[in-house]
């Protein structure tokens, strides 16, 4: 599905439509953007909104294609929650914060308004809240977001736990074990962690070490997320020619990592550890009774 079928002007709060709707909101350096998209109740949401990895001209798209908030972006998120609670439906949603870009990257100008957004979920909360990320200083929000119990969910992408990928393939992400670290942090507190290795990137010998990257990712998490770079042969040629990433898997003879079944070896890893964590997480905020969360 177009990404550009995710991202509308406001959201689509009618009733009806509110158990198979996913609401995103996505905060930019220069304002916020809200979505709705309806879904399959038997497919897993993970796989239409994993926090992505973007190009650099990529991201410039993005941000010319979606329409943005550019006014007072917290009055506009405050808006469009007391939309949903007053249609008595805001308890049953799922809201996903962070699909197009990370929230709490802090080289971007918006870590503060993302977290002022946190205060203003607080106020008005949804039957469940996920943030993606993949900064590490999401642990400042933790008082806030131990408050929010089983509502809250946080998935921190980590494709590799390999720093010299990280440096190599990924240059402005932070290192993996701080990632790991935080994700540990928030398990500490009660928040519900899923580790998104989406891609998988270069960890070491393709058989040999995804022992080791699985061992690291199931002591830090609740669920794991697990996707190949290239998903099926058809895209294989488009990503390697048309994506920065895939070109320099292809010059560094990484092919391995180019195949479409390359997360196969740390998938059979994991789920010799704890299959259990490769479950689709179960959410009953559609069955709980509607509360109301109104500004005092």
């Amino acid at each position: 599905m177009e990404t550009e079928q995710r991202q509308n002007e406001k959201f689509d709060i009618s009733e009806q439509n509110c158990a198979n709707t996913i609401y995103t909101v996505d905060s930019f350096a220069n304002g916020i953007s809200f979505g709705s998209q309806q879904v399959d109740p038997n497919l897993d949401p993970r796989s239409e909104f994993s926090l992505p990895i973007y190009d650099e001209r990529d991201v410039i798209r993005l941000r010319r294609r979606y329409a943005l908030k550019e006014k007072n972006p917290l009055s506009q998120l405050e808006l469009q929650l007391m939309n949903l609670s007053r249609k008595g439906i805001l308890g049953r949603s799922h809201i996903i914060f962070g699909t197009t870009t990370d929230p709490f990257f802090p080289f971007d100008s918006k870590f503060d308004a993302s977290m002022k957004f946190l205060n203003i979920f607080e106020k008005y909360t949804p039957g469940h809240l996920t943030i993606q990320t993949r900064s590490p200083l999401l642990v400042i929000a933790i008082p806030v977001l131990a408050k929010l119990g089983k509502r809250i969910s946080v998935t921190i992408g980590i494709e590799t736990n390999d720093e010299d990928s990280v440096r190599k393939y990924t240059p402005n992400f932070p290192r993996a074990e701080e990632r790991l670290k935080a994700a540990r942090a928030l398990r500490r507190f009660g928040i519900e962690v899923t580790l998104q290795v989406s891609p998988v990137l270069p960890y070491g010998d393709w058989r040999e070490d995804a022992s080791e990257f699985a061992e690291a990712l199931v002591g830090a998490s609740d669920y794991i997320y697990i996707e190949p770079f290239i998903s099926s042969k058809e895209e294989r040629s488009y990503l390697v020619n048309g994506s920065l990433l895939g070109k320099a898997l292809a010059q560094n003879k990484k092919y391995h990592w180019l195949r479409h079944d390359s997360a196969q070896p740390l998938y059979d890893a994991v789920e010799m550890l704890a299959p259990e964590k490769l479950e689709r997480p179960v959410r009953s905020h559609n069955q709980e009774k509607q509360m109301s969360f109104f500004a005092a």
